[in-house]
């Protein structure tokens, strides 16, 4: 399921489900092109590993195109992954991701969308959240 599908259901609205499945599947193919598409100009991005935060468009999309080339030569199998967090949480939809083996999860993904574009999108150590895997691998 691309992109382009998953808005098509939503005509005029992005869901955080459309920004996780976009996230996924750029992950998944290694390919940030459609997902930096749904991207704010003015866009904020964070991780718990990274001190800066980045804001704008263009400086995420040169950090994660970054990320995505050193995950091609690094030999290393990506796995993004839908998910939920906890109902405690609140039950928000958001993307597991995975380095080598599927169970070998690093990281959590939360965005915040607008009508239209992802304003931001937070990386978090996965104990933080309880979330709840799928088993779906977009791509």
């Amino acid at each position: 399921m691309g992109v382009k599908d998953v808005n098509a259901e939503y005509p005029g609205v992005l869901t955080e489900l459309a920004a996780a499945t976009a996230y996924a599947t750029a992950w998944n193919r290694l390919d940030c092109a459609e997902f930096l598409k749904l991207l704010a100009s003015d866009a904020h991005f964070t991780s718990q590993w990274v001190s800066d935060e980045l804001v704008s468009k263009p400086a995420i999309a040169d950090r994660l195109k970054e990320k995505m080339f050193g995950a091609k030569n690094s030999g290393t199998k990506i796995f993004a992954e839908l998910g939920r967090t906890s109902a405690e949480l609140a039950g928000r939809d958001c993307v597991f991701m995975a380095h080598g083996r599927k169970e070998n999860v690093t990281a959590t993904v939360l965005f915040k969308v607008g009508s239209l574009y992802i304003k931001r999108y937070d990386v978090f150590m996965p104990e933080l959240l309880m979330a709840v895997r799928s088993g779906v691998y977009p791509i």
